[in-house]
This record gives C-alpha cells, structure tokens and sequence, in this order.
C-alpha cells in the first residue's frame, strides 16, 4: 500500500490480540494504565491500540474500550486526514507534519523518547475543532514484543493564550520597529520634517494596533468588532510603507510595489487590510536571501481590488498542507502558527475576501489577497 509517511501495514488479528493480552496481563503496565493521571495509549509497532486509559476513553467518548482496539491514534481522535488514504492514519501526505506521527516513528525507528506538539482538526459527528496536544512517545519492551507509550496533554488552551499574547508582541514589533527605524533617519538628516510625519504616522498606527489587542482580549469569544472607513488604495498603500520602512527584514533586499495609476475610495478596515499585507510583505521578506526581491501588485477591477506578494522562496509542499493551520508551525514551540492563520481569519471572515497562496519550484511563491470594495 502506498504512504507518505509511515509504513501502511497493520499487524495480523491473531498478533495483535497476542499483543493486548500481553499488556492487560502485565503488572507493570496495569498499574501504569490504573494510575497515570492524562490520556496514555499504549501502541503495538504498526501504531495500533493494544491498551488505553479511561481518560483516554472520556475524552474521545468511547464508551466500548474494544472498539478502539486495533485503530490508530488519529483515527480514535477523529482527525480529518486520518482517512485521507486507503491505510489510515500515519500514511497521508498531512502526516509529514503531524506531531503525533512524527513522535511515534522517533519512538519505533530510533528507539528513544520524543516529544513533539500535535495540531489537530478534529470531525466529531459533523463538529469541526482545532487540537493542540502535547504529545511523548516512549519506546518500551515486553516480552518479545516492542510498544510505544503515548502520553498526551490537551494544551489547546494554554497554545491559544500563548499564541494571543504572541500576536500582541508580533504585532506592536513590527510596528515599533518602523517607528525606531524612522526616528534613526530622521536622526541622521536632522531635522526633516517628512520624517517627522512619518514617525508621527507610526505612532498613530501604534495607538491603532493597541486599541485592537485590547478590543481582542477584552472580547475573547467575540468577532473583532470591524472598524469601516472611507479610505482609498494611497492610503493602504501608505499604512504598508509605514509597517515595512525601517523593518530589519528589509535589510539588504529590495521591496518593489506595483499600484494601479489612478487611486479608488473603497468602504474597509484599513488597520485590518494593512495588517494582512504587513505580515505576507514582511513573511516574504524574511523568507528571501540577501540581496533578494519581493513584489507587491495591487489591482483593482470590477468593484474588487486583489493584492499580490511575490517572493522567490518556494514552500515545501508538506508545509503547504498545513500554511494556514491554526497553531502550526515549523518553528515547533508554543505560541507559533498564528501569522498566516490571522491572514486567512482576518481577510475572509472579516473582511469578506479571499486569502489563498501558489507556491511552486519554478515561480516562487504569491500570497494573494482578494476583497470587495
């Protein structure tokens, strides 16, 4: 059977019961299963559930413990990709980055310890639900046979406090940053009086940005209340200019920005778009060699204005899988993997538009953003 990742053969019925009387008859593993506080599985070498716990069991909402016998991790957590292929759970083209299945091949292939922090999205009876969990996988022996104990925490919370936190300081940074980078010119060219409007301009965006974090903490479950103004493209294009003038990822490399030569009014959020643009500009920034470029196109056209951000980086296609996934990141630690989700969060379910991404070997890579006007 093909795989992306994991090997696809399960073990044979008659094995794999040989296995779970094995476990249930084990002391060691009996107490340990009666005792550990969390969700604990225990896993035969073809990933398959030989024992479990009943916290386990409350969580999932199995009621029958035999029916998750036999199954795979992702597959008794209702993960959406578990059946994504013919041989389940651990051989999808979505499981090159799953946590869960990178912790367990750790386990089997290298025989040690592994920790890793698993993003799942879960279907329970129609039910969409993002998971973060913190996932360690530790090899063990008994018998003649091999298992791997799964330990995992639900952390979704803690990563969804850690990551608005994150966002507060990720987004005040790069705006400060303009601010500093702006006030060292302005030091240089004493006194320029274009500087000090710039500078002035900053400051106003950074009052903007801490009104927004302050209406997202003190509203946590509720939509961001959408701040409508008449503003045009110049303006967009200036709030982008102040976000990006004097970033440090901008350092060495070259920002080239196409707008259309007549300007258009449009009725948005100006903080909310500017926001989107910063974080692909400067997301495109960071991923280009020195020396590199970045294209920025906007369009307008039949009452919709598209915006485009170019970068020679091409985005490996297992990371594609998951670029706006809710706590995902390459970065692996808490508090990652929301940059590209607040693009997509920001720019279709609140402003109604579209945020969507082509990455390939030969062109690089475009974020686009596309929203009514």
């Amino acid at each position: 059977m093909e795989t992306y990742f994991a090997p696809a053969r399960r073990t044979d019925p008659d094995t794999l019961n040989e296995q779970i009387n094995q476990v249930s008859q084990s002391p060691v593993m009996t107490s340990l299963l009666n005792v550990m506080p969390g969700l604990l599985v225990v896993l035969n070498e073809g990933r398959q559930i030989v024992a479990l716990n009943s916290e386990f069991l409350r969580t999932v909402g199995i009621t029958d413990p035999y029916k998750a016998l036999g199954m795979r991790l992702g597959e008794t957590l209702a993960c959406v990709h578990a059946h994504a292929e013919p041989a389940g759970c651990g051989t999808t083209a979505h499981c090159v980055t799953c946590g869960a299945a990178i912790a367990m091949m750790t386990a089997i292939n290298e025989d040690k310890a592994d920790q890793q922090i698993c993003s799942l999205t879960a279907d329970r009876d129609g039910t969409i639900k993002d998971v973060s969990l913190m996932i360690k996988a530790q090899p063990v022996k008994i018998e003649d046979y091999r298992f791997v104990l799964i330990f995992a925490s639900d952390v979704t919370q803690q990563q969804f406090w850690t990551n608005l936190e994150r966002v507060f300081f990720h987004d005040i940074s790069n705006t400060i940053t303009s601010l500093f980078g702006n006030a060292y010119l302005l030091e240089q060219k004493i006194p320029d009086q274009p500087e000090l409007q710039q500078i002035m301009k900053a400051v106003e965006r950074l009052w903007g940005e801490v009104s927004f974090q302050k209406s997202l903490s003190r509203h946590k479950d509720s939509p961001y209340l959408i701040k409508k103004t008449r503003t045009s493209l110049t303006k967009i294009q200036d709030e982008l200019e102040m976000i990006v003038t004097g970033h440090q990822a901008l350092k060495n490399k070259n920002l080239l920005q196409n707008w259309p030569e007549h300007d258009h009014e449009m009725e948005t959020d100006p903080l909310l778009v500017s926001r989107i643009l910063g974080n692909m500009v400067i997301n495109a920034l960071e991923a280009t060699p020195e020396n590199g470029s970045v294209i920025v196109n906007a369009d307008w056209r039949a009452g919709r204005v598209t915006f485009e951000v170019w970068s020679e980086t091409f985005i490996p296609e297992d990371i594609q899988k998951r670029i706006f996934q809710r706590h995902f990141s390459t970065k692996g630690d808490f508090g990652r993997g929301l940059g590209t989700y607040s693009m997509k969060l920001f720019g279709e379910k609140y402003l109604n538009g579209r945020v969507s991404f082509k990455s390939t070997r030969d062109n690089g890579t475009v974020f686009t953003f596309c929203m009514p006007a």
